[in-house]
């Protein structure tokens, strides 16, 4: 059995199941001889582990997460037209909103995890349309601490005008809330230029976990709000199964106006002056190994310049352009065109009364 990507059954003394945590953690119990292995899935807790009286221990086990789950999300059909700059109906709703399934940017990493995932892939760069997507609703058990965690990619323009957003609203009945309702009720989180820090990031892909504690309500709603930059969301799972991934990010991260994005081919537009090829041309990137590279490698990326046989060295080429043209200038000869156009433009005999009259005053 699994719950939450915990996959080790937790035993008592009599062998009854008594709780589930990570692989990860069981090896730390067994490492701190709490608890012993009785197989690949399973450990069975020492009687004097304080763990087997009061499960303090399995914290993460009493943490409930939600994620995304692409199916389940949909268009929120509101007729009142908030924040839609456009006019609305049901023929001409500006909402944009697709899914499709994707090669898992983290298949190569987390053996677990399936070779395609499906992606929820909402808005667009249109300055004429907002799109407002409703998540599943779920229901909750009053003051109990959730965590909604999902992978996100895009939701950046290069003008910082966009709108990329997590609305979260508690409500008592199943009822679908309007985007009004979201608007005025809801908790509001900035998902774009760092208003919250992603846990991790991954070949421009970044995790978020947003906690939550749920009020007196029975259900919560979710509502993602996207204006002029698409976005595209993945499901995750709990913290624990990404702790040792390391961060795979871009290294003109800090350069770019806007973050990496599925709607390009290699992340960015290649027409613009943040595209990677005119950064990597512009600047040197040292490598890890410590040398200089004009063209860093990124991940899952294919080469910028895959008709050069060797790397593209900008100052060299200027270097190069500077020593032709001085090779077809006469410096002597310009040098002397200088000194008589200055010569022709002076009055020397007047200069020369002008000294001679100082030199009488100063006597």
């Amino acid at each position: 059995m699994e719950k939450n990507g915990q996959t080790v059954s937790v035993l008592d003394e009599r062998s009854a199941v008594i709780g589930y945590t990570y692989p990860k953690r069981a090896k730390g119990l067994v490492k701190k001889r709490r608890a012993e292995f009785v197989s690949d899935n399973a450990i069975r807790l020492h009687r004097q582990c304080p763990t087997y009286e009061n499960m303090e221990d399995m914290e993460m086990n009493q943490t409930k997460y939600i994620t995304v789950n692409p199916n389940t999300w949909h268009k929120n059909p509101d007729e009142c037209g908030l924040n839609v700059r456009s006019s609305f109906n049901r023929g001409s709703d500006p909402t944009i909103c697709e899914r499709f399934m994707i090669d898992n940017p983290l298949a190569e990493v987390i053996a677990t995890l399936p070779r395609l995932t499906e992606v929820l892939s909402l808005g667009s760069w249109n300055w004429e349309s907002t799109s407002y997507i409703a998540g599943n609703i779920h229901e909750i058990e009053p003051h109990s601490e959730y965590h909604f965690v999902f992978w996100l990619n895009g939701g950046e323009n290069d003008r910082s005008d966009e709108t990329c957003k997590l609305q979260i609203m508690f409500t008592n009945t199943p009822d679908l809330a309007s985007r009004s309702e979201f608007e005025a009720t809801g908790l509001h989180f900035r998902l774009n230029r760092g208003y919250i820090k992603p846990l991790k990031k991954y070949n421009g892909w970044e995790y978020y976990d947003i906690p939550f504690t749920a009020p007196q309500a029975r259900y919560v709603q979710f509502q993602l709000v996207a204006d002029r930059a698409p976005m595209a969301l993945i499901d995750a799972q709990a913290p624990d199964l990404y702790m040792e991934l390391k961060d795979v990010t871009d290294p003109y991260e800090e350069r770019r106006p806007q973050r990496h994005n599925i709607y390009f081919e290699n992340g960015w537009p290649v027409d613009k002056w943040y595209s990677t090829s005119y950064l990597a041309n512009e600047k040197h990137v040292p490598d890890q190994a410590g040398s200089s590279s004009s063209v860093p490698n990124m991940p899952n990326m294919a080469p910028l310049f895959p008709n050069l046989g060797g790397s593209f060295n900008q100052p060299d080429l200027a270097q190069g352009i500077i020593d032709e043209i001085l090779e077809e200038i006469d410096i002597d000869d310009i040098q002397e065109q200088i000194k008589n156009a200055i010569l022709d433009g002076l009055d020397i005999d007047a200069i020369k009364r002008s000294i001679v009259k100082s030199l009488n005053q100063s006597n």
